[in-house]
């Protein structure tokens, strides 16, 4: 009797680990391309460029089927330049991401290194914008704010509700949290999103304090903003609009506007889109740094295209045109002032 109990009990140990199947996956992307471009004041470039229209990277993902619902799994992913084989960031072994998460019927966390929700990455929600936070002079995190990649940070979103889901992040450390609390900038970020009935769209708040950061030797004040952004799918032609608000108290407030789509083309995908930013710096900020200009503006207009050799295997085109003005308007970067073109191919494994 004993002996039927034992191996009874051995025989449901086994039973219960065959739900515990993981799944480990390698994965990554080579992007490369030649750029060519002119900045105001400066001479024509042609450049071999990595990562243009998006970085390239290698990375392992996994999971493991807990069962009732529950899994684990993380992410381990490095940026690297193609074009030398250099890291993207210095140091870093997973510059990209690098996180686990626990997913069940209570939603998802995430914990580690990630990126911020108005930015890229797994963790992010950023939508309305054609080209991403990619594309050169036409990423929207060009002259826009934005808190890029986040150290020693959690991460969580709720279940769907009929397409919507609320998504909160927290970086004790944006950087570092090996001092004491009030020494760490930290960042907060709230929002939704919504992907149903052919709307993709969301709207974000971020906010990081700053702590213990300078700005031209003073104590920096928190930096907030507000970004809304959305697509609607007319049958595969894409239009998106979005909208960024960012303010910091002796520093400056900014306004961004974006009119994008991407509509299927020739076999492949095309974009098109246009952003107008805004800058007025604080008096105080115009002194500090001796400004000659209150304002900053810049206008962009950018197009792209992609066809599909395969699966895998992407051609890509693009050309686009800056033009800054005021504080701005003696800038030699094509990213505010000069034209690009480039061309080149996106291979993903």
């Amino acid at each position: 009797m004993r002996t039927k109990i034992l191996v009874a009990a051995l025989l449901s140990s086994f039973a219960s680990l065959s739900f515990a199947a993981s799944n480990v996956t390698l994965y990554g992307q080579l992007d490369e391309g030649l750029v060519v471009g002119k900045a105001k004041h400066s001479s024509t470039t042609a450049t071999l460029k990595s990562g243009f229209v998006g970085m390239s990277r290698w990375g392992i993902k996994g999971v493991e089927d807990l069962g009732n619902g529950y899994s684990v799994g993380f992410t381990l992913e490095q940026g690297f330049l193609a074009d030398s084989g250099a890291e993207h960031t210095s140091g870093l072994a997973f510059s990209r991401e690098s996180l686990m998460r626990i997913t069940g019927p209570f939603g998802q966390v995430a914990l580690g290194r990630m990126g911020a929700l108005g930015f890229a990455q797994s963790t992010a929600i950023l939508r309305g914008w054609a080209f991403g936070t990619s594309w050169g002079a036409s990423a929207w995190s060009v002259g826009n704010v934005h808190f890029g990649r986040l150290n020693n940070a959690v991460n969580y979103v709720t279940p769907s509700f009929s397409g919507l889901t609320l998504h909160a992040t927290y970086s004790n450390g944006t950087a570092t949290d090996d001092n004491k609390w009030s020494d760490n900038a930290h960042y907060y970020g709230v929002g939704a999103k919504y992907t149903a009935h052919n709307i993709d769209a969301s709207i974000i708040f971020e906010a990081k304090d700053n702590k213990g950061v300078a700005l031209l030797e003073e104590k920096q004040k928190a930096l907030y903003h507000i970004t809304a952004g959305g697509t609607y799918n007319f049958n595969g032609v894409k239009p998106g609009v979005i909208y960024q608000y960012a303010t910091q108290e002796d520093y400056y407030h900014q306004h961004a506007f974006g009119l994008s789509v991407t509509a299927p083309l020739a076999g492949g995908s095309a974009k098109l889109g246009a952003k107008y930013l805004l800058r007025k710096y604080d008096s105080h900020y115009v002194d500090l740094a001796a400004l000659s200009e209150k304002k900053a503006s810049v206008w962009t207009v950018g197009a792209g295209y992609e066809y599909p050799f395969s699966k895998r295997t992407n051609l890509w085109t693009y050309a686009g045109y800056a033009d800054g003005a005021k504080g701005w308007k003696n800038e030699a970067d094509v990213n505010y002032n000069g034209w690009q073109v480039g061309l080149g191919l996106l291979h993903k494994f």
